[in-house]
């Protein structure tokens, strides 16, 4: 019975340390099968895209029109105009049918 014990112990041990990773280590295996772990890729230098002089300076300001700035103006007042006449008319008829199912709930 001891000597059961002492083998259950050994195998137990060897178990342990295989799960530990010893048994790789004995083996000289590396951790990683890829030996360019830390390699450092050198990457080609920049270029000028081809469209470079034409881009805006920084700091200088796109200056539109008065001409282009009224007509935004313009059609943004129509667009608000329309919206509110839109909305009264809604309102308009949804006033005239709630009078009307009253006025016929009460005659």
């Amino acid at each position: 019975m001891n000597k059961f014990i002492k083998i259950n112990k050994l195998l137990f041990l060897l178990l342990f340390l295989y799960s530990c990773g010893l048994g790789e280590a004995l083996q000289g295996k590396k951790r990683s099968d890829q030996g360019d772990e830390f390699l450092i890729d050198k990457k080609s230098p920049l270029t000028m895209p081809p469209d470079f002089e034409k881009l805006p300076k920084p700091g200088e300001a796109s200056i539109k029109s008065t001409k282009d700035i009224q007509s935004e103006q313009s059609n943004i007042k129509n667009l608000l105009k329309n919206s509110k006449d839109n909305i009264t008319s809604s309102s308009n008829t949804q006033s005239t049918t709630i009078e009307n199912s009253i006025l016929k709930k009460i005659k």
